[in-house]
């Protein structure tokens, strides 16, 4: 089982160490009586810490003290009627991705999608999307650079928060009311899905026809694709170091094709240089931004 230091709790709580320390000293939040910087720590310690801290700041009923007492199945339960409170109290959601975090660290894949599940009823599908589950992937992607999570915690993450995404493409009723078509795709050896999921997710929310071939598409797919169908937007999504030049050669290919499509080409942050002057293209890189864009074509 992997174990985690005082300074992890700390960054990962974002609570200060003497703090973590007083609640051990006076409550016995952890199994050892005294702790310092060589103490090791469970994922249920780093869950319980997380999940008392998220109780004791959203409600002044909640103390410490009684909060430590209780076991981690039991605050959890608490956790989940409480959420609701704060979803419609603040708008600081940091400490709801910190709970959803330590879900990920635990494997605990029940309480994490009841709680993303409670977040896209009371927030709404975009803002959800906006404000928890992107800033939940970058927060995990920034740990993962830090060696202070596995590999593994990180997939599995974007595995539930896919199941999520697939259940409301799915569940979601739409009609198509113009001649608009988009195709959606990930060009080859890029698999980063959950961005174009929630373009595809936004699309249909908006009555927006699309096509959806998923990841790792060749230029060959993409060639056939455009060749069987009328297309007059794509979006497609790269990561920060994917090749410029061969991104460069999908675009030639769909305005080859369809010269008038408008093309969206997502990242995570603004491309440094541009994948090439001759092709025009529309570089977005946050989900407010591409809505932006579609809110301005539906008015077209």
């Amino acid at each position: 089982m992997y174990s985690y230091t005082l300074n992890h709790l700390v960054q990962f709580s974002k609570l200060n160490e003497q703090m973590i320390v007083l609640w051990n000293k006076k409550y016995k939040i952890f199994n050892d009586e005294k702790i310092d910087k060589s103490s090791l720590f469970t994922q249920d310690d780093l869950k319980k810490l997380i999940i008392v801290s998220f109780l004791a700041n959203s409600n002044a009923r909640y103390t410490v003290e009684k909060l430590c007492a209780q076991s981690i199945s039991e605050l959890t339960v608490v956790t989940e009627f409480e959420l609701q409170n704060f979803l419609k109290k603040n708008k600081d959601f940091s400490p709801l991705i910190n709970l959803l975090v330590c879900c990920c660290f635990t494997y605990d894949a029940k309480s994490f999608d009841s709680i993303l599940s409670i977040c896209f009823k009371q927030l709404g599908i975009e803002e959800c999307c906006v404000k928890v589950v992107f800033p939940l992937i970058s927060q995990l992607a920034i740990l993962l650079d830090t060696n202070s999570v596995h590999s593994a915690i990180k997939s599995f993450t974007k595995n539930l928060i896919r199941k999520q995404l697939h259940f409301l493409i799915k569940s979601t009723p739409y009609s198509v009311d113009n001649n608009r078509t988009w195709l959606l795709f990930l060009p080859e050896n890029e698999f980063h899905d959950i961005e174009l999921l929630y373009a595809h997710l936004l699309l249909k929310l908006d009555g927006e026809k699309s096509i959806y071939l998923g990841d790792n598409q060749t230029k060959e797919s993409i060639n056939e694709c455009l060749n069987t169908i009328n297309i007059t937007h794509v979006f497609t999504y790269i990561s920060d170091d994917y090749d410029k030049d061969k991104m460069k050669d999908y675009l030639a290919i769909i305005k080859k094709i369809y010269p008038t499509s408008t093309i969206f080409v997502a990242t995570y942050n603004k491309l440094k240089e541009p994948i090439t002057e001759e092709i025009p293209y529309i570089n977005v890189n946050n989900p407010i931004m591409f809505k932006e864009y579609l809110d301005k074509i539906m008015t077209m």
